[in-house]
């Protein structure tokens, strides 16, 4: 009877582990057709494929885009906290990048926050504001040895296109890190989809 016990006790403490949806180690193999940016200070790096480009000159025209979208759709939001370290993609002939990666770093306003809070209130904004959102998967993970979510979906905003993303959110040093893959028409998501797990998958700290 106590052998049955203990099975029932511990077939409870299984199932109840395996449904908080634990982080799992995520492979960070880089592929061999990718190159490796490293910022100027030395202190991130993130890797992309070899016909990728970064585009540093593009963003404060993409800070003052956003903040001017924002205000047409009446929602008050400013980048001005927060740092666009990185942008980049494959260049087109109009100027714009498709596919593309950014990275943004925001202050984190609440140390005792969870990871899994922060994304969730993401999402919630994404909800309230998007025409359109499908939410793929929300995949908890280890990224360079902190913990991470990786969040599949598709999103349309107020007059603009749907736009198939990636984005891993993680917290470093009291900063929210957010690294942004996306496609968007007349693109398929899927025919990027591993290079796209690949690039979020290879952002490393190097400090």
């Amino acid at each position: 009877m106590k052998i049955q016990i203990k099975r029932f006790l511990l077939l409870i403490l299984v199932i109840a582990f395996f449904s908080l949806g634990v982080f799992a180690q995520s492979e960070s193999l880089i592929p061999t057709n990718f190159t490796t940016y490293t910022d100027e200070a030395n202190f991130f790096s993130i890797s992309y494929p070899a016909n990728w480009e970064p585009a540093f000159s593009i963003i404060e025209s993409l800070k003052l885009k956003t903040d001017k979208y924002m205000n047409s759709i009446d929602e008050k939001g400013s980048l001005e906290k927060s740092n666009i370290v990185f942008f980049g993609g494959v260049p087109l002939d109009s100027g714009y990048y498709n596919p593309n990666v950014s990275i943004l770093a925001e202050p984190l306003g609440d140390d005792n926050v969870k990871l899994e809070d922060i994304v969730e209130g993401l999402v919630r904004e994404y909800k309230r504001v998007a025409e359109e959102y499908r939410e793929f998967s929300r995949t908890k993970t280890i990224i360079d040895g902190r913990k991470a979510i990786i969040l599949d979906f598709e999103a349309c905003y107020p007059n603009l296109v749907l736009v198939h993303s990636l984005v891993m959110v993680t917290v470093i040093d009291k900063f929210v890190w957010g690294i942004t893959c996306g496609t968007g028409p007349p693109l398929n998501f899927y025919d990027f989809k591993d290079d796209l797990y690949a690039i979020v998958k290879s952002f490393k700290i190097l400090k």
